[in-house]
């Protein structure tokens, strides 16, 4: 809890006459129903399905894709601008018969929405999701797969909807046509005429794992991971159990299967499942004390913890750079900073990189500079990556915030997206706010307030019970309000408590609001006389 931020502080929501609306939320950084980065918030003929199959297990890397970009599935949900949308196919769920509607793809154009190459290699596209039982089933649907960054076409034609070679070849020259009239002519290939064909679902996906470096083998034994991982978890409270599978199956417990454990439990979270997550997070800690693996994961996370204890505010981009480029020249280096990197990311910018340049001129040896031109890489492309996550996030917050305020009853619409709604969203909605003050759009101005209104409380209401103590605390009209609140809840007032109120307080002294960090002080002040 060391680390608190009042979102929006900086674009508060405002009021028609001008006054400043603070909405006195107090979070931890990174709090939200979704682990984002912060982004700078910005003012805002269909195929047929061929039936069904049982749904084969979805091939998965060998370590944590990026997020995948979700068909749409459902009404209201943020859309994604398809070259080739998927048409609603009606299924009934094989195990619980419930009717729903499935989003069914016929053309996968990875040139044009390249967005959902995570999705089609993790299997989630073409796959039915039943809403009450959570049966999944793969819609047997003849699907092309176009990748022009590798020269491949594939057709894809289920065994299910496979009548005789005639039909297939029908299908495929359909589909093949619809995609070739959306390519212009200097762009169609000799590869787009002869589409390799595919009658298993998970060569296909062996296929286009292999355009990534990931080999059968490595899927496999991804497959084989995901299956422990299953067969663990019900074992978490028989420690004779835990161990007879671990002795057996304790290779698969690797680094990858910790990065399979932890893109598990981060699904959870986001999905709101917080009772299953905990589980998962139980399980790894059990893991970490009890494999080989999982120890060497502790000290490396350990020595990264140590690392980022030295980085203050006052710590300067060369003593950064020293710190890095030492534990670059280490065993586990790459490791290290990569955590290292992702969590001082605001330091690690041009001013970084052109310090980072003149070491590698003034490097003595060939070896020595080659291994600081290989930081600087993986520096940029950490760069990249996180500038891509910003946009990604930034753009899927625009479209959730175009939903709630075209949907006719917003605190349904807001309930829909709980798991979008968190300090960045209030961000953002601050921005819109903002600039539709700067407009006069006085009837925009109160339809953005009451959404920011409402999402507040919705936040609040998820905040931890100490969290929920410090907002309202700061929101106290007098020091004996604030005191009151404390008396009244001495069970919650802990080290961490006290750590949180602190920065708070040195939040309040930055930004030059005097009173209510001198506020702050004097109640820190009662509180350590309390013991």
């Amino acid at each position: 809890m060391s680390g608190i931020l009042l979102p929006g502080q900086d674009k508060k929501p405002q009021s028609n006459e001008g006054e400043a609306q603070s909405s006195g939320l107090v979070l931890p950084k990174g709090f939200g129903s979704h682990k984002k980065e912060n982004a700078a918030p910005k003012p805002v003929e269909p195929a047929k399905t061929a039936g069904e199959q049982a749904a084969p297990p979805a091939a998965e890397p060998p370590s944590p894709a990026a997020p995948a970009a979700q068909p749409r599935q459902g009404a209201g949900r943020p859309q994604i601008d398809f070259k080739f949308p998927p048409s609603g196919a009606q299924i009934q769920c094989p195990n619980c018969q419930t009717p729903y509607t499935a989003a069914v793809f016929n053309i996968v154009d990875l040139g044009a929405n390249p967005e959902l190459r995570s999705a089609l290699l993790g299997g989630q596209v073409n796959l039915g999701v039943c809403p009450s039982c959570n049966a999944a089933v793969q819609l047997g649907a003849p699907m092309l797969i176009h990748d022009p960054e590798n020269k491949f076409l594939a057709a894809f034609v289920p065994q299910g909807a496979q009548t005789n070679d005639m039909d297939a070849q029908r299908v495929i020259g359909q589909l093949t046509q619809m995609l070739m009239r959306t390519i212009p002519a200097e762009e169609r290939k000799g590869y787009l005429l002869t589409p390799q064909q595919f009658f298993d679902w998970n060569r296909l996906i062996e296929k286009l794992w292999g355009f990534e470096g990931v080999t059968p083998e490595m899927l496999r034994k991804r497959s084989e991971q995901s299956q422990l991982l299953q067969r663990l978890l019900p074992l978490l409270g028989d420690e004779k159990a835990l161990a007879i599978v671990l002795e057996r199956s304790g290779h698969l417990v690797d680094r990858e299967f910790f990065a399979m454990l932890e893109q598990a439990v981060m699904g959870l979270m986001g999905q709101g499942q917080r009772e299953a997550a905990s589980g998962l997070m139980a399980l790894r800690q059990k893991l970490m004390e009890s494999t080989e693996a999982g120890r060497e994961l502790k000290k490396r996370q350990d020595k990264v913890r140590g690392l980022l204890d030295q980085i203050t505010e006052e710590t300067t981009r060369e003593q950064l750079l020293e710190m890095i480029t030492k534990a670059w020249s280490e065993e586990d280096g790459e490791d290290v900073v990569g955590a290292l990197a992702m969590s001082a990311a605001p330091m690690l910018d041009y001013q970084f990189l052109m310090l980072l340049a003149d070491r590698i001129e003034q490097a003595s040896d060939e070896e020595a500079r080659t291994k600081l031109e290989e930081l600087r890489q993986l520096i940029m492309e950490m760069q990249a990556q996180q500038q891509q996550s910003r946009q990604a996030v930034m753009q899927q917050m625009q479209q959730v915030l175009q939903e709630v305020l075209q949907a006719t009853d917003t605190q349904a619409a807001l309930d829909e997206y709980a798991e979008f709604i968190d300090e960045n969203f209030l961000a953002l909605l601050a921005a819109n706010i903002q600039s539709a003050q700067q407009k006069n759009a006085t009837a925009a101005v109160n339809r953005l307030q009451k959404v920011y209104q409402l999402a507040l409380a919705m936040l609040e209401e998820s905040l931890p019970a100490e969290i929920r103590l410090l907002q309202q605390i700061v929101q106290a009209p007098d020091i004996n309000a604030a005191r009151k609140l404390v008396q009244e809840n001495r069970s919650l007032i802990n080290s961490d408590f006290k750590e949180a109120l602190s920065a708070v307080e040195k939040q309040f002294r930055d930004n030059g609001q005097t009173e209510p960090a001198n506020r702050l002080k004097t109640l820190r002040g009662q509180i350590a006389m309390m013991g």
